[in-house]
């Protein structure tokens, strides 16, 4: 065991195991990796020609393999079933600072045009991994008569991302717009996504607003870590339908959402948080049936707050609600053309999430 390994049990001990591998291997052997304890996620492994890189897979509800590049040269693969893994991340991240601080020097004195060349590279890396925290569009689609998705970063990467789940009868669907947008906001997302799988762990349908309670909760654990006073945020817009009592909650701490029903569209407001102590206090929560329901738009503030092409108005709730009512089919690219013509060669203020539901 190498020094990160013992370091990280040490802090860690309830870690299912914790690994340091050449990055260089790409066929993994038992005789370099298993041992009495060995699980069988290191048995797949050592079966496949897995390639290496920073990713997390989730292998049950309560289950999650992480693997995280140290340096150029090596991987670290974390088993996790009961560590918190904000915590256990940001651990990670302070002890190998020096390392990746090491790798910027040398960087630094590389000629110009291949320094940019492994700029472009790694922003091209931080893309691919943002994007395994999004669940698959066809996955999401199989619980509605209609789904689309409009996730436009204003950045290659950003803050905003969407979130589902199924637990039993219930379908569980968020929106979520982090601190920041590019990298910042990138980094933000992936402690986020992994924070709102923790939340779920005792889900119960008659309080969805339970969910955001833990979210906020570990959030807070997390922000206290920190030694300085920066901290991390997000506004979360929860829906759950639950199959079952044929209802619909939704949850939300900042993201709004329109409701189209047979009779007419209504908007579902959220204000502001500005604290997340007593955050239970600060949820907006309501209920309804899905009969009658015909559409479920959710969005962030990043659509709504658009300058157009002369940069002088605000898409708002009106310029959302009038795209909602000419739209002929339920379809991503009619929103994305409709949006890209209001702000016309005008610049993206913020990244920008929409999501449609037909039940």
């Amino acid at each position: 065991m190498n020094k990160i390994e013992s370091i990280i049990l040490e802090n860690f001990p309830n870690l299912k195991s914790v690994h340091m591998l050449d990055s260089n291997v790409r066929f993994l052997s038992l005789q370099d990796l298993m041992s009495e304890k060995a699980t069988n996620w290191l048995k797949w492994l050592d079966q496949s020609s897995f390639q290496f890189t920073d990713l997390s897979i989730k292998l049950t509800d309560n289950s999650q393999l992480f693997v995280k590049p140290i340096g150029q040269n090596h991987n670290l693969i974390i088993h996790n079933e009961q560590e918190n893994n904000a915590l256990l991340f940001k651990f990670i991240e302070d002890l190998i600072a020096e390392e990746i601080e090491s790798n910027q020097n040398h960087e630094s004195h590389l000629p110009k045009e291949e320094s940019s060349e492994k700029s472009d590279l790694k922003l091209l890396d931080a893309v691919r991994i943002q994007k395994l925290i999004l669940p698959k569009k066809d996955e999401i689609a199989k619980e509605f008569r209609n789904f689309f998705v409009v996730h436009e970063q204003q950045d290659v990467v950003g803050g905003d991302f969407y979130w589902y789940s199924r637990k039993g009868n219930n379908t569980l669907l968020a929106i979520i717009d982090c601190t920041g947008h590019s990298v910042e906001g990138a980094m933000t997302s992936m402690v986020c996504n992994s924070l709102l799988n923790q939340s779920i762990f005792d889900f119960d349908p008659q309080n969805v607003d339970r969910v955001l309670i833990n979210f906020y909760d570990q959030l807070n654990k997390y922000n206290q870590t920190s030694s300085d006073d920066y901290g991390i945020g997000a506004e979360i817009g929860l829906f759950c339908f639950n199959h079952e009592s044929k209802l619909i909650t939704f949850c939300t701490t900042g993201i709004s959402a329109f409701i189209k029903r047979e009779d007419g569209i209504e908007l579902l407001k959220s204000k502001k948080v500005i604290t997340y102590e007593n955050i239970e206090k600060s949820i907006a929560k309501t209920s309804f049936s899905m009969k009658n329901v015909t559409g479920i738009y959710g969005f962030t503030d990043g659509l709504s707050d658009q300058f157009d092409a002369a940069d002088k108005k605000k898409l708002g709730s009106k310029g959302i609600l009038k795209m909602i009512e000419d739209e002929q089919d339920f379809d991503a690219r009619y929103y994305l053309s409709e949006i890209k013509k209001w702000k016309g060669d005008n610049m993206q203020y913020d990244d920008i999430t929409l999501i449609g539901m037909a039940i």
